[in-house]
């Protein structure tokens, strides 16, 4: 069984599941608050909210709602990065001290390696064991 497929069918179905309770919910904000003197104001240009009607509604929530997704992903990955970046550089920071740690112990076991093979008992005159 291929669990790729698995995992990005639930990541699929999760970020549907979210958009749409981000539709539902903006919807559910557009029918009960007043709007009466909410504006947007874009490059001088501004658009009364009470007075968007029909279909236009529909598309200035699914765009609305897309916008919130995207947002709440970028934020999720932006974290995700952050935190493989940590490790990635804790997992450097400890392999330079494993390898200082190395290079400084590395005369003292060179010398308690040698003290090692001229103390220990020389097997050569033995006969080996069938």
């Amino acid at each position: 069984m291929n669990t790729g497929f698995a995992w990005g069918r639930a990541v699929a179905i999760a970020l549907l599941l979210a958009f749409v309770a981000i539709v539902v919910g903006m919807a559910v904000a557009w029918s009960f608050l007043p709007l009466d003197h909410t504006t947007i104001t874009i490059d001088d240009e501004t658009v009364r909210l009470a007075g968007i009607d029909g279909w236009r509604i529909a598309v200035v929530i699914a765009a609305a709602s897309a916008g919130v997704l995207i947002a709440l992903i970028i934020g999720a990955l932006a974290v995700v990065f952050g935190l493989l970046a940590a490790a990635l550089s804790i997992a450097v920071a400890l392999a330079i001290v494993v390898a200082a740690l190395a290079l400084v112990a590395s005369p003292v076991l060179l010398v308690v390696w040698a003290i090692w093979r001229v103390a220990r008992t020389s097997n050569s005159g033995r006969p080996a064991a069938a």
